[in-house]
C-alpha cells in the first residue's frame, strides 16, 4: 500500500520503445489500468466486473471501474465521494485511503477500506478500518463509512457459509511491539450493521518469511472455494513498502481460522527474481472466477523505464493475468511473471487513449481529483461557459493542505499534456498555470506569474524531497527544496498562453506559447510523478485573480 518516493537523479535520457506499440502477437497488453492504480480489488456480479484501487490523499477516494471483457475498463464513480465519507484536511501525502477490499453479498455491494489521518516521520498511529455499501454500484451514492473496533489496514470482509462474517485485517503481531514492529493478518467476527466486534480478534497468520519488521504479511483476502477456506496472504515483503521482494502467497485450510497449510510453490506471483522484467513489484493480488468458469486474477505492479527504478513516473498499475487450479492450488499465469503482454490471452486492445476536455459541460468529469478534500468548491464550469475557471485561494502546490489544484492521472510514459491558460496576474504572488505532481514533496510547474514591472513571466519551479542529514528526522519545515530554474517574460499582458508538458520515460519538458504561436521549451527535469494538473494561488495570500482554462487535452504517444 505505500506509495514509495525516491528522489530524482540526474541521468542520461535514453530513447526507449513503448511496448505497447509494437505487440504483432495476439494476446492481452497490460497494465489494464494504466496510470497510478495501486492495491486492486476485483469483483463479478452476473456478467458484470469491478474493480477498486487506492487513492491515498486524492478526493474523491477509491475509483470504481467496470468492464464486460475484463479488457475494456470504464471508471463510474468513486466510493469515498463525499466529505461525510472521507474529510482529509491537512492529510499527509501517502496517508488517505490505502487499499480497499470490494465484495457482493445478498444483493449489496460493499468496500472495505482505511483512512490514516496520522502518517509522518513524527507520528503514526494505526487507523480503524471501516466499511461501505451500496445497493446500486453505478449510481456512485455508496453510505457513510460504518467502522470496525480493531487497529490496523488492509482490511477486508467474508461471510461463512454458516451465515459468520469475519473482519480480516493487518496489525501489529502482538501488544507493545511497535518497536519490533512485527506484524501479522488478525481476523474477528463482527455485526454486519454496526461494524461491532462479536469475537476477540486472533492472529491467524504470519507470513511465510522470518518474524521480523522487514517481513510483513499484508492485503489479505479470504474465499471460500470449494471444501476450503483460501487465504490469499498477497503482499509478504522484506521491505517496507512496495519494492522488488513484493510477492503474493497463498494458503488453504479447513476454517476461517485456520489451520493453515501453504501453498509449496509459494511463492505464487513474484517478478522481483528477474530484475531484468520490465514488470517488477508485483503482488497484493486478488482472483475472480468468471461467467464460463475460468479464475482470473489482479495485482498491482511497477513498469522501471530503462531498468531505472528512480523512473517509476506511473507509480503501482494494475495488471491481470489468467489463473488455474491444480491439485487445489492456483496458478498464477502459467507460473510465468507478469509481462506487459500475454500472447493467447483475450485480445489486443491499448488500454491508454488520447482525452481531450473542451469543458462545454457544466461538472467535471470522474477522472479529475483533488489534493484532499476541499473545504468549498473553487472550481466552475458555468461562470465562464467553455472553460474551466479557478479561483484561487492562499495555499498553492505542494501546501500540506487544500490547494486550488486539480488533477488527472498520467496515463503513458510518453504521453503530452496541454493547457490553453487565461490569466492576469496582479503581482509577483498572484500565479497560476500545470503541474506534474506526485505528492507534496515532489512536484513541479510552469506558469504564468506578475512581474515586478507591471508585465507576467513564465516561471519553472521544481520541488524536491530534502536529503536528510544525521538522525533527525526531515519535518513539513525542510522537508523539500525549491528550485526556479527559468523566468521568461512575456510579449503581452493579456494573451492566452498555452502551457505543455511533455512526458518521456526519464524525463519531462516544458513549454509555452502565446496566443497561436510555436511552442518554445524552456526546461526539463527528472521525475518520478503520477498526475498533470491545473492551478491558481496567491502563494500565501489571498487571490481575486481567476484562472480560466479553454480545454485540457492529454495525448498518449504510442
Amino acid at each position: 500500500m505505500f506509495r514509495q518516493l525516491i528522489t530524482p537523479a540526474l541521468v542520461c535520457v535514453a530513447t526507449v520503445t513503448i511496448i505497447l506499440s509494437a505487440q504483432n502477437v495476439a494476446g492481452l497488453i497490460n497494465p489494464i489500468l494504466p496510470g497510478w492504480n495501486p492495491d486492486p480489488t476485483i469483483l463479478r456480479v452476473g456478467s458484470d466486473y469491478f474493480i477498486a484501487t487506492s487513492t491515498f490523499e486524492y478526493f474523491p477516494g477509491h475509483p470504481i471501474y467496470h468492464s464486460k471483457n475484463l479488457v475494456d475498463w470504464n471508471l463510474i464513480g468513486h466510493a469515498l465521494n463525499r466529505p461525510s465519507q472521507l474529510s482529509m484536511l491537512g492529510t499527509p501525502s501517502d496517508a488517505g485511503v490505502w487499499a480497499p477490499g470490494l465484495r457482493y453479498h445478498s444483493g449489496t455491494f460493499y468496500l472495505t477500506s482505511t483512512t490514516r489521518y496520522v502518517y509522518t516521520s513524527e507520528l503514526r498511529l494505526f487507523p480503524r478500518s471501516f466499511f461501505v455499501k451500496t445497493k446500486d454500484i453505478f449510481s456512485n451514492d455508496w453510505s457513510d463509512p460504518i467502522y470496525f473496533d480493531s487497529l490496523g489496514y488492509d482490511a477486508d470482509l467474508f461471510w461463512d457459509t454458516n451465515g459468520d462474517v469475519w473482519h480480516v485485517f493487518l496489525s501489529l503481531l502482538q501488544d507493545q511491539n511497535n518497536i519490533d514492529k512485527i506484524y501479522s493478518i488478525w481476523q474477528n467476527k463482527i455485526d454486519l450493521t454496526t461494524g461491532n466486534s462479536l469475537t476477540a480478534a486472533q492472529a491467524i497468520f504470519h507470513g511465510t518469511l522470518p518474524d521480523n519488521s522487514s517481513a510483513r504479511p499484508e492485503g489479505p483476502h479470504v474465499y471460500h472455494i470449494n471444501s476450503h477456506i483460501i487465504y490469499l496472504s498477497l503482499k509478504v515483503i522484506t521491505q517496507s513498502g512496495t519494492d522488488v521482494h513484493h510477492r503474493s502467497t497463498i494458503q488453504r485450510g479447513p476454517s476461517p481460522s485456520g489451520p493453515w497449510e501453504s501453498d509449496p510453490n509459494n511463492p505464487i506471483l513474484f517478478n522481483g527474481a528477474d530484475l531484468s522484467l520490465s514488470v517488477q513489484d508485483t503482488g497484493h493480488a486478488d482472483i475472480v472466477q468468471g461467467s464460463d468458469g475460468k479464475w482470473w486474477g489482479v495485482a498491482l505492479g511497477v513498469r522501471p523505464q530503462s531498468q531505472n527504478f528512480s523512473h517509476i513516473q506511473l507509480g503501482r498499475e494494475t495488471f491481470l493475468f489468467p489463473v488455474t487450479w491444480e491439485s487445489g492450488w492456483p496458478i498464477f499465469n502459467s507460473g510465468s511473471p507478469i509481462s506487459e503482454h500475454l500472447p493467447g490471452v483475450l485480445f489486443d486492445k491499448n488500454p491508454t487513449s488520447p482525452y481531450m476536455n473542451d469543458f462545454t459541460a457544466t461538472s467535471l468529469d470522474s477522472s479529475f481529483y483533488f489534493v484532499r478534500t476541499p473545504y468549498k468548491p473553487f472550481h466552475t464550469l458555468t461562470e465562464r461557459p467553455g472553460y474551466l475557471r479557478l479561483h484561487a485561494n492562499s495555499y498553492a502546490p505542494g501546501d500540506r493542505d487544500s490547494a486550488a489544484l486539480i488533477l488527472r492521472k498520467q496515463t503513458a510514459y510518453g504521453e503530452t499534456f496541454e493547457v490553453e491558460l487565461d490569466f492576469e496576474p496582479r503581482d509577483n504572488l498572484t500565479e497560476a498555470g500545470v503541474s506534474v505532481y506526485y505528492g507534496d514533496l515532489l512536484h513541479n510547474e510552469i506558469g504564468i506569474v506578475g512581474g515586478k514591472d507591471g508585465g507576467r513571466m513564465i516561471i519553472i519551479r521544481a520541488i524536491v524531497q530534502a536529503t536528510q542529514v544525521g538522525p533527525w528526522a526531515l519535518t513539513t519545515a525542510n522537508s523539500t527544496v525549491t528550485t526556479v530554474r527559468d523566468l521568461h517574460p512575456l510579449s503581452s499582458n493579456t494573451t492566452p498562453v498555452k502551457l505543455t508538458v511533455m512526458g518521456n520515460p526519464s524525463s519531462y519538458t516544458f513549454g509555452y506559447a502565446e496566443g497561436s504561436g510555436n511552442f518554445t521549451p524552456v526546461g526539463g527535469f527528472f521525475f518520478k510523478g503520477a498526475s498533470f494538473g491545473v492551478y491558481n494561488t496567491g502563494n500565501g495570500k489571498p487571490s481575486l485573480q481567476n484562472a480560466d482554462f479553454k480545454y485540457w487535452k492529454q495525448t498518449p504517444r504510442v
